[in-house]
């Protein structure tokens, strides 16, 4: 486990390793590309400061086909066997998510929890 003690984001600001055994060029990459929805994101939704990987990469966005996440479904699925692959490779994205916003310029702030963790973008 990472412990960053740049931003509060909760009580405990402990990164957690993911579990999908993909390479360090694709934790990077999809981190990247992590970086760039949060990126987005709070340069476009000035009403709603709330943010979590369900907003970002669930619902309409849920497809991963051709992004850096795919790998990680790919995994979960196809290597790891998972019952639920999909809830696996979200928990996964989820602990790089965090630690995209710990490593942010920006301050994020946790807020609570509906299927996972929920951010607020501060400033």
């Amino acid at each position: 486990m990472i412990k960053s003690n740049k931003h509060t984001l909760s009580n405990d600001n402990m990164v957690r390793k993911i579990s999908a055994e993909i390479s360090e060029v694709e934790v990077k990459l999809a981190k990247a590309y992590i970086q760039g929805a949060v990126h987005s994101y709070c340069s476009n939704n000035t009403n709603n400061r709330k943010l979590s990987v369900r907003i970002l990469f669930g619902g309409n966005n849920g497809n991963w086909e051709n992004t850096p996440l795919q790998c990680i479904y790919d995994y979960h699925k196809d290597i790891k066997q998972s019952k639920n692959p999909a809830n696996d490779a979200a928990k996964d994205v989820g602990w790089l998510f965090k630690s995209v916003l710990l490593s942010d310029k920006r301050t994020f702030k946790h807020i609570g929890k509906d299927t996972g963790n929920i951010y607020e973008y501060i400033e």
